[in-house]
């Protein structure tokens, strides 16, 4: 069977989906897989058989949904590959994927995801629920499961067998190993005796953010006594970030001014002796590497995204409003912000020992006592959502009317 699979979001949430479409690549089924950067980087290693197809347009971006028809090119490749089954292999479906179901009209099968909770992912325009009446294989979940189960039970749906719970394992390539060897030898490091961190803060990171002070001042407590120097992955755009970070005086080199390949940073990981930081794809590349992980995390998507497999150490404050899908109402991301120093410095002495993925929540103080429930939160959530399928159903439009709508009757057309 051939089967598209539609993968568009980031490195971490492809890393989680890796056992699923090995298991259908090795399964006999001729694959062909949409992705973006830097994702697509780490698939072209990881699955050199698979027919890979780039996308160009960010879904997630603004500006894709001013133009008229941002995937043109992309659903013309799929339509020439011919597909027997198209995978909305996100749970939280997206403007891609929207596009896609409305110009195919159906004709092609849809394996994808439903859920009976109070759910509408941000930046999308139709009604999941009522996308997800049309899937052929439908696998209905519990928004709060870990994404890699969600994505075992996905697979084993649509192969018609239970596959086995697997965490990803990534392995480098051997032009990947000699171009990390090199970075290592121009900085001065030694295999085995560095730490990876992606740390720093840049725009739409504020609910995943420790903050620079909290930074600075860990590395600058632990690493001196540790004795091993960190190396800096990430983002150019937090670079200048990191570089505050830096200025703890504790031995470091930045690698996210000038950020190597994917494929050489998996290397880069695997050859270290542990990570620490932010949840981020280059956390889920040092778990998929085998390498020791710890993470500090917020409430936004808690329990989905954790590290694939251990030995791990996952902190975070334990906020009633927990599982707020990024929409906080405050000032700021108190679920993060509010994970004290000893926390850390707690985690930090347990990851030697660590056995899985262990969880240290912190207490939330007092002060805190005015966050609302998740209970209310979903509530609330469930209101919200009923509203926009009420809105839907009395304009009775096709999705690329509704679009018509929203944005075009609101911003210039771009083509």
């Amino acid at each position: 069977m051939k089967i598209t699979v539609s993968s568009p979001d980031g490195l971490g949430d492809f890393i989680l989906r890796t056992p699923m479409i090995r298991a259908l690549a090795e399964s006999g089924h001729e694959l062909q897989l949409l992705m973006r950067r830097p994702a697509l980087d780490l698939a072209a290693a990881v699955f050199p058989k698979v027919r890979l197809l780039e996308i160009g347009a960010d879904p997630y971006h603004p500006d894709t949904r001013r133009k008229r028809n941002p995937f043109r090119s992309e659903q013309s490749a799929i339509r020439s590959f011919r597909p027997d089954l198209y995978v909305a292999s996100l749970f939280a479906l997206n403007f891609f994927d929207e596009v896609w179901f409305e110009n195919d009209r159906w004709r092609l099968p849809v394996a994808g995801f439903s859920t009976r909770d109070a759910f509408w992912p941000s930046g999308t325009i139709a009604d999941p629920a009522g996308l997800s009446e049309n899937f052929r294989i439908r696998v209905e979940v519990p928004v709060t499961l870990p994404e890699l189960e969600k994505n075992r039970l996905l697979g084993s749906a649509i192969l018609g067998n239970g596959l086995s719970a697997v965490s990803p394992s990534l392995a480098p390539g051997e032009e990947s190993l000699a171009a990390a060897r090199e970075i290592l030898r121009l900085h001065g490091l030694t295999e085995g005796a560095y730490w990876i961190a992606c740390v720093g803060s840049r725009s739409g990171l504020a609910m995943k953010d420790w903050g620079e002070a909290n930074w600075r001042a860990f590395f600058s407590a632990v690493l001196p006594e540790d004795g091993r120097p960190v190396v800096f992955l990430g983002n150019p755009k937090e670079s200048e970030s990191i570089e505050r970070i830096r200025s703890g005086g504790f031995r470091s080199v930045n690698l996210a001014s000038d950020p190597p390949p994917v494929p050489v940073s998996l290397v880069l990981a695997s050859m270290s002796c542990g990570y620490a930081g932010r949840d981020s794809g280059v956390m889920h590349l040092a778990s998929a590497a085998g390498r020791p992980v710890l993470a500090v995390y917020g409430g936004a998507h808690w329990g989905r995204f954790l590290p694939s497999s251990g030995p791990a150490v996952v902190t975070t404050c334990s906020v009633t409003c927990c599982g707020c899908d990024f929409a906080c109402p405050y000032e700021r991301p108190w679920c993060i912000a509010d994970v004290g120093f000893d926390t850390m410095s707690k985690a930090w002495e347990r990851l030697p020992l660590a056995a899985g993925v262990e969880i240290i929540e912190q207490a939330a103080g007092p002060e805190r006592e005015i966050l609302p429930s998740a209970e209310a939160l979903r509530h609330a959530n469930s209101v919200q959502i009923e509203r926009r399928r009420r809105e839907q159903t009395e304009r009775g439009k096709s999705l690329p009317e509704r679009l018509a709508d929203k944005i075009f009757s609101r911003a210039p057309v771009r083509t």
